[in-house]
C-alpha cells in the first residue's frame, strides 16, 4: 500500500503539468526496478483505465524500441495502459515514419522524454552483423552506419543505440523542445535474462 500515494500523485500532476524529462526518466527506471524484483505494483489495464482513456491520452514517454516478442516497454518499466508512446520496428532503427511518429507524440501529447531501447540477442543486429539480412534489406541500410566497427554483438547494439540518440537529440524539428527543457532523449540495454535495463548515456 505504501506505494499507492505516490504512483496516484505522479499520475495526477503529470496529467495536470506534465512531468520533467529528468523526472520521466526516474519514473521508467524505477518502474523497471519493480519488474526486476517481481514488485510490479503500479500498471493499470482495467477497464476503467480504458474508459479513461477514451477521453484522450498524455504519455510521458515515448519508447522506440525493437519489434522483438520479448521486449514488452510496459512490462519492462512497469507502466500502465496510455502512459508510453511505443514505437516498434525490427533493431530499433531511425527511419523517417518512425521519426515522425516520435515527433507526432512530442508535439501532439507533449511527452517529456523518449527512451531508444535496444536489447540482448537482438535477431536484426545478428542478421545484419552476418550479412544475412535479405528480408530486412531497408532496415539493414539504416543500422550499417551504426554498427560497422563494432567488434561483438553487444557491441553493435549499444551502438545502435547511441546512433539513434544521437540522430533524434540532433533532429531540428525537436529543437524547440530541447532548448526549453521539456524534452529528452537517452538510450538503454535491456537485458532479457535479468529483466534490467542499463541505462546509455
Amino acid at each position: 500500500m505504501r506505494y499507492l500515494l505516490p504512483l496516484f500523485l505522479l499520475g495526477f500532476f503529470s496529467a495536470l503539468f506534465g512531468l520533467t524529462p529528468k523526472d520521466a526518466l526516474k519514473e521508467l527506471v524505477d518502474g523497471n526496478n519493480r519488474y526486476i524484483l517481481d514488485k510490479t505494483l503500479y500498471a493499470d489495464h482495467s477497464t476503467s483505465r480504458r474508459s479513461q482513456l477514451l477521453l484522450g491520452q498524455k504519455p510521458f514517454a515515448i519508447v522506440l524500441c525493437c519489434s522483438d516478442s520479448r521486449v514488452i516497454p510496459e512490462v519492462i518499466f512497469d507502466q500502465s495502459t496510455g502512459d508510453l508512446y511505443v514505437v516498434r520496428i525490427a533493431g530499433n532503427v531511425l527511419g523517417a515514419v518512425e521519426l515522425e511518429s516520435i515527433e507526432f507524440c512530442a508535439k501532439t501529447f507533449g511527452a517529456n522524454l523518449i527512451f531508444v531501447l535496444g536489447h540482448e540477442s537482438c535477431g536484426a543486429i545478428r542478421a545484419v552483423m552476418n550479412d544475412d539480412a535479405k528480408e530486412i534489406e531497408h532496415i539493414a541500410t539504416l543500422m550499417d552506419p551504426a554498427i560497422k566497427e563494432a567488434k561483438s554483438w553487444e557491441a553493435a547494439v549499444k551502438d545502435n543505440v547511441y546512433f539513434v540518440v544521437n540522430q533524434i537529440k540532433n533532429d531540428p524539428r525537436l529543437k524547440k523542445f530541447y532548448d526549453q527543457k521539456k524534452l529528452a532523449c537517452s538510450g538503454g540495454f535491456y537485458k532479457i535474462g535479468t529483466g534490467k535495463v542499463e541505462l546509455l548515456k
